[in-house]
């Protein structure tokens, strides 16, 4: 493998469409994301003077959310390879370029219960990293599954390791990981992945409004927050408008951007609508900074002997799906949350007076 140290990523901010089938996909917005591919990648490599070989989409790119109104899945979801893989597989090889994307899969022998999904498409075609959404939005996104919801089924089929929850992979450019939307506030996402070598991590986003602007503009205080205690490269990418029944197509954040291991912006959109976003990557600066940063090395002051203390009582319940059917409704999810959480944990949540 020929180590690339020098080079420019890329976020690409499409517009995306609410798919009522799987047959939508392509005419609604993979078309759109294929025309975009072939215009951003080669205006990134002479505009930055440095080839553009890797481009993160959203999440819920490829289908938009598939809920109903009620929060229920409303049956979307693609096969990892696949029809929708594919194609992205005929661009990442004629383009030499790593295409990152995110969408629901369902597997056979755990059906109707879909798994948030971020993949990665390598120059020749191929997927060479799948992750698994860790920490499911319960609420906005109360159709799908995580690994803890089905922690014995998974473990039996992924394993039970780093691999297995932080997976990544060491490319010519590096070892890339992900950290899906939400995950970004769980420090122990981005975390797992920095213990298991990530030195850029992916960030396929679809975040709402309030919560992009000043004062809180928290997208890229948790980016950055996680990019500088990790000493990782991050980016990220967020929906432009989205089209779907009912929703207000500006909701959607845009603003997506590049940051370095020092938790600086290296590149932002300025706007929601549609945009790209581009930087220069310099992995032995990186590498050097891990190493030679004295005081702000992070990573090699850990006590983890201690931190692991923290984790050592329990929280949120395993299997939650593994002898239903069907994922769960927000009211279920809900349910759950106050039940097995709340109450179970009053030395954490101080009942609060109700007025």
């Amino acid at each position: 493998m020929l180590q690339q140290d020098y080079f420019n990523i890329a976020a690409i901010q499409p517009e995306v469409h609410y798919c009522e089938d799987r047959q939508e996909i392509v005419e609604k917005n993979l078309r759109r994301q294929l025309e975009l591919l072939d215009w951003v990648v080669p205006y990134c490599s002479t505009l930055i003077a440095a080839p553009c070989r890797l481009v993160v989409f959203p999440e819920f790119s490829l289908h938009g959310l598939p809920m109903e109104a009620d929060g229920r899945w409303n049956g979307v979801a693609i096969d990892m390879p696949g029809e929708e893989t594919e194609l992205l597989g005929e661009k990442a090889k004629e383009l030499n370029v790593y295409i990152a994307s995110h969408a629901w899969t369902v597997y056979p022998d755990f059906p109707n219960r879909p798994f948030s999904v971020a993949f990665l498409v390598a120059p020749d075609g191929k997927i060479i990293l799948r992750h698994h959404k860790l920490v499911t939005t319960k609420i906005c996104e109360s159709g799908s599954t995580a690994p803890s919801d089905a922690y014995d089924w998974f473990v039996k089929k992924f394993g039970d390791g780093l691999d297995a929850f932080f997976p990544v992979v060491k490319t010519e450019l590096g070892k890339l990981g992900f950290q899906i939307c939400g995950e970004g506030q769980y420090a122990e996402i981005s975390r797992g992945l920095m213990m298991n070598g990530a030195e850029i991590i992916l960030r396929p986003n679809a975040w709402l409004e309030p919560f992009f602007r000043e004062p809180q503009d928290l997208m890229a205080l948790l980016s950055r927050f996680n990019a500088f205690t990790n000493m990782c490269y991050l980016v990220e990418s967020n929906l432009s408008y989205y089209y779907a029944p009912g929703f207000p197509k500006g909701a959607m954040a845009g603003h997506s951007q590049v940051i370095d291991y020092t938790g600086r912006i290296l590149s932002r959109t300025s706007q929601t609508g549609e945009a790209f976003v581009a930087a220069e990557i310099n992995m032995q600066s990186l590498r050097r900074y891990r190493e030679d940063s004295g005081f702000l090395s992070r990573m090699s002051y850990m006590p983890t002997q201690i931190f692991r203390k923290v984790y050592e009582t329990e929280m949120w319940p395993l299997n939650t799906l593994m002898k239903k059917e069907t994922s769960n409704t927000m009211a279920e999810w809900d349910q759950i949350r106050r039940r097995e959480v709340i109450e179970k944990r009053r030395d954490i949540y101080t009942p609060s007076k109700k007025t």
